[in-house]
């Protein structure tokens, strides 16, 4: 079985970007925020999540080019 490593940067905005997304919420329960911050916050995480995610893509294709 083939084990392909998630490059490191990737791994840190997968992390950053989950994060960010689910600790939104729960802040949002205990502290007031404007619903610009919580948006603007959530959308960061979303964002984050969507560049690892092309970074792992790219890091695939590169070792799978002949």
């Amino acid at each position: 079985m083939k084990h392909n490593a998630m490059p490191k940067p990737a791994r840190i905005l997968l992390i950053a970007g989950i994060l960010l997304t689910t600790l939104t919420p729960i802040v949002g329960r205990h502290m007031p925020m404007p619903d610009f911050v919580k948006g603007f916050i959530t959308g960061l995480g979303i964002t984050f999540e969507f560049i690892a995610i092309v970074k792992i893509q790219r890091n695939k294709n590169r070792k799978c080019a002949w």
